[in-house]
């Protein structure tokens, strides 16, 4: 599925427009799914659509079937139809984009960097020098105290990508902050 996560995340926006809103409570995921039914005549889980936008920690690649239904809520015959409509569009492949940026580049050893995404993620990063950051604090994420990356940019409303964290003597695999709505938040904080 690696392929299709744009594929994916733009579905997931179209289905948020469909909706009318940007989904961010459990009530929200409620509805969405009585709407759903209500449309398509088929069953998509609210737990299914939490785990989907990010809103539980669990990201499982999402079924075929569940694709093909939310494809049908905004109007396509299924999933691979959605896929291949967006061949016409020219600004899906490449384009620019305006999103709060804080650029690695810019920053200097000792800044602060706060991050936020869903559901009730909130991680505080030591920027250490040559795009290493360390972890200072962290509530409801799997990165923990202390753990090490690299980053070249924290961009709001996009997922953060890290290849390897360090985490004491040992690696750990790669790791999306962040991957199906993005970050919340991203912010410089005021030197301590």
């Amino acid at each position: 599925m690696g392929k299709q996560i744009p594929e994916l995340n733009y579905l997931l926006k179209e289905v948020e427009g469909h909706y009318g809103r940007r989904l961010a409570t459990s009530t929200d995921f409620e509805a969405l799914s009585v709407l759903i039914e209500h449309e398509t005549n088929d069953m998509v889980s609210a737990s299914t659509l939490k785990r989907m936008w990010g809103y539980v920690s669990k990201h499982p690649v999402p079924r075929i079937t569940t694709l093909d239904i939310l494809a049908r809520y905004i109007g396509y015959r299924d999933f691979n139809t959605f896929r291949n409509s967006l061949k016409n569009q020219p600004d899906f492949e490449s384009s620019f984009f305006s999103a709060k940026v804080i650029d690695v580049a810019n920053l200097t050893p000792g800044n602060r960097v706060q991050i936020c995404w869903n559901p009730n993620r909130l991680v505080v990063l030591e920027y250490l020098g040559n795009f290493r950051f360390r972890v200072i604090s962290s509530e409801n994420s799997h990165l923990l105290e202390d753990d090490e990356f690299t980053a070249t940019s924290f961009m709001q409303d996009y997922p953060l990508y890290i290849a390897t964290i360090t985490r004491g003597n040992e690696t750990t695999p790669s790791y999306i902050a962040g991957s199906n709505s993005g970050l919340t938040s991203v912010s410089l904080l005021d030197q301590i």
